[in-house]
């Protein structure tokens, strides 16, 4: 019997052999099913690690990922040390999006030895996937130091950086990985939505500049680019480059909000409200699309819509702290202090540290203790006073997103650096004339004009005083011109008016450290770094 058994297992192994011998045979040839049947065959006369790799290989030839899983993890059973079926699991886990099952047979392989920069680059993207950037971004440096030659890991690196917020050391890998493949254009596009989160918008306008160059029709691109203009100040830039973006995707409902916000910013609150009309038709969910043109209506001066709206987006989302601001802002501006100060004490109950809302309650309060000491004061003679109109504030324009935050390119044209538009709201009679000439100024500081950047600068304060743009375009312009006393004057008044203006503080250092003020210059530069978060 022990030798009719043995004389069995012997037939079993070698029957196993004929059909995995065939089966290689068929996968070779490219016929998927009878590759799948043969290997079915020699696992039922005997399991072998082999045969459930190479039957594995076939399901993933015929589409059948999830049963590919299950033979190679057999496989790994009677194998632990299959490196090849460690591989395929983990590439195969990577298609269902399995990233956890990712990471850990890739780790498996490593504690086998078998380490190689294309498996580290992909264990990063798995961490990345599952936002520990910071794993990520360790694995990216393996993969690096193992291939320096390799542009992948560099982008790679940067995209983990620039979703911690790390933008600087984003511009330094996607740099990297421009200088080793030039003709990659989605590394521009990365590195200047880099160079937007930081504020340094003419080096995101090259990049992406760069990247239209090669793709005329690069949604991302010239989102990313109208954003930027915007915030340079280049109304009219912004506005075309976000009519292209919305040209080919009409229904897009952020688009609109960000074209809306440009014309805001210009001072053209009817066309702002129009594309929020069509954000809200489009998302009428949306909290911020309602919040928005909840702003449009208060500049064209219908309050009471603009109040449903900004009540509306509380219903919508009454986790959201900017939408009590708004509204609380809106009732101080209507004199309406007792509902703005629930409002905004609200909007300091969701976050504490909103400086804003703290601000107009400040403002809020005064007026009401102003009110009740007014009660106590001798009568006077009734005066009807008409409330201020609740004035659109200027939004800042979208953030450049999508993720990673890029390198220094080299300057082509000198341009002033711009910080984000004065929080002030400009009048509907002044403001469209002001926004032109400064527009202007700025495209002569662009062509090395300063003299010319002067006189439109001037301009656009003569027809508003406290133009913060406007004061800290010009006052780089006269640093430029090198009179740095008039340069001073100007920045000094930017930073009045804006204690908070990034670039204005970064112009003065320049201009302090040019009139022999060091110590001046190393405040103003110590100031810019807490200003940036380090």
């Amino acid at each position: 019997m022990l030798a009719l058994a043995a004389l069995g297992l012997c037939a079993d192994s070698q029957k196993a052999q004929r059909e995995y011998e065939l089966g290689i045979r068929w996968e070779q040839a490219g016929h998927w099913q009878e590759a799948y049947d043969a290997f079915s065959a020699s696992l039922g006369a005997e399991p072998t690690a082999q045969a459930y790799l190479h039957r594995a290989k076939t399901q993933l030839a015929l589409n059948l990922p999830a049963k590919a899983v299950d033979d190679l993890t057999e496989a790994i059973r009677l194998d632990p040390k299959s490196a090849d079926a460690l591989r395929w699991r983990s590439e195969t886990y990577t298609k269902l999006g399995n990233q956890r099952g990712v990471i850990a047979d890739l780790s498996a392989l490593f504690d086998l030895g078998v380490e190689t920069s294309p498996l580290y680059s992909e264990r990063a993207a798995a961490h990345q996937h599952l936002g520990q950037y910071q794993l990520a971004v360790d694995d990216y440096g393996k993969a690096i130091r193992l291939r320096l030659d390799d542009p992948a890991p560099w982008k790679g690196r940067g995209m983990a950086y620039s979703a911690m917020g790390n933008y600087r050391d984003a511009i330094d890998d996607f740099t990297q990985a421009t200088l080793l493949k030039p003709e990659d254009s989605s590394a521009f596009l990365e590195r200047g939505f880099a160079y937007g989160q930081l504020g340094e918008f003419p080096h995101a306008v090259e990049d992406c500049d760069r990247v239209l160059r090669v793709d005329p029709k690069n949604l991302r691109a010239l989102t990313l680019r109208g954003a930027a203009y915007a915030r340079l100040g280049f109304y009219e830039k912004s506005v075309t480059d976000f009519n292209g973006a919305l040209a080919m995707t009409p229904e897009d409902a952020s688009l609109y909000l960000a074209r809306s916000s440009v014309y805001a910013a210009a001072g053209e609150h009817q066309k702002a409200l129009a594309d929020r009309n069509e954000a809200v038709r489009l998302r009428p969910e949306s909290a911020e699309a309602r919040l928005a043109r909840g702003g449009s209506w208060h500049a064209v001066g219908d309050h009471d819509k603009g109040l449903a709206d900004r009540t509306e987006a509380i219903r919508l989302k009454p986790e959201m702290p900017e939408a009590w601001c708004a509204r609380g802002s809106a009732y101080f501006l209507l004199g309406r202090y007792r509902e703005a100060q629930d409002d905004l004490n609200h909007a300091l109950r969701l976050k504490p540290d909103y400086q804003e809302a703290r601000n107009v309650l400040g403002r809020t309060e005064e007026a009401i203790a102003r009110a009740e000491a007014a009660k106590d004061a001798p009568a006077l003679a009734a005066v009807s006073a008409k409330p201020a109109p609740a004035a659109e504030p200027v939004m800042a324009a979208p953030k450049i997103v999508t993720a990673p935050k890029v390198v220094a390119a080299p300057k082509v044209v000198a341009a002033p650096k711009v910080i984000d538009p004065p929080k002030v709201a400009e009048s509907k009679g002044d403001a469209k004339s002001a926004a032109q000439h400064n527009q202007a100024g700025r495209e002569f500081l662009k062509q090395g004009k300063y003299r010319e950047a002067v006189d439109e600068l001037s301009a656009a304060l003569a027809e508003k005083s406290d133009f913060v743009l406007a004061l800290n375009a010009r006052g780089f312009a006269y640093h430029l011109l090198k009179d740095d006393k008039r340069a001073l004057a100007d920045l000094d008044e930017a930073i009045r008016l804006n204690p908070k203006y990034l670039n204005a503080y970064q112009n003065r250092a320049k201009a302090r450290k040019a009139a022999g003020d060091a110590a001046g210059s190393a405040a103003d530069e110590q100031k810019a770094r807490e200003l940036k978060g380090g």
